[in-house]
């Protein structure tokens, strides 16, 4: 039975792929800034924002879930 607490969803979520999918998702937006003519694209740029954006909010959510008082 799966754990229906914060905890018990953020260690699913740890040894799930989403780390390996957002390490994909980086190298291709890496890749595709080697190109100018994609790089200067509107929807490059959202990529490349949401990309960046990502890891600092995983990292605030977990610093903030791990810093709490066992119930």
């Amino acid at each position: 039975m799966p754990s229906t607490n914060i905890s018990g969803y953020l260690a699913t979520v740890a040894d799930s792929d989403l780390f390996g999918l957002l390490a994909i998702y980086c190298f291709v937006t890496a890749v595709l800034g080697f190109f100018e003519k994609v790089r200067s694209t509107t929807p490059y740029r959202f990529m490349a924002f949401i990309g960046l954006l990502i890891v600092p909010t995983l990292h605030i959510a977990g610093t903030y879930f791990l810093n709490q008082v066992p119930a």
